[in-house]
C-alpha cells in the first residue's frame, strides 16, 4: 500500500516537472524518435506522462528494495535478541 503512493507521489511529481519545466528529460524526449510518432501540440503531455511512469518506478523499485531490506534486517536483529532474551532467561532460572 505504502509503495503505492509512493509511486502515486513520485509520478505525479515528476509528470508536473515535466511539463512546467522546459528542459527535455531522458526517456519522455525520446519517445517520439523511438515510436516514428510526428511532433504535434501533444508532444509536451506524452513527454510528461512517460516521465512521470519511468522515474516513479524507478523510485518505487528503491523504495521496495530499501524496505524489504530493512524489513529482512530488522526481523534478523528481532530473532537475535529474542535469542539471546530467551538463553538469558534460561541461566537466570538455573542460578536459582
Amino acid at each position: 500500500m505504502r509503495g503505492g503512493a509512493v509511486f502515486l507521489a513520485f509520478f505525479a511529481l515528476f509528470t508536473l516537472a515535466s511539463l512546467a519545466v522546459p528542459v527535455p528529460l531522458f526517456p519522455g524526449n525520446m519517445v517520439h524518435v523511438w515510436f516514428g510518432l510526428p511532433s504535434t501540440n501533444y508532444a509536451p503531455f506524452i513527454n510528461a506522462v512517460v516521465n512521470g511512469v519511468t522515474y516513479g518506478l524507478v523510485v518505487w523499485l528503491v523504495f521496495v528494495l530499501a524496505t524489504k531490506k530493512l524489513d529482512e534486517s530488522g526481523v534478523a536483529d528481532y530473532k537475535g535478541k529474542k535469542r539471546r532474551n530467551q538463553s538469558d532467561n534460561k541461566r537466570r532460572t538455573l542460578k536459582h
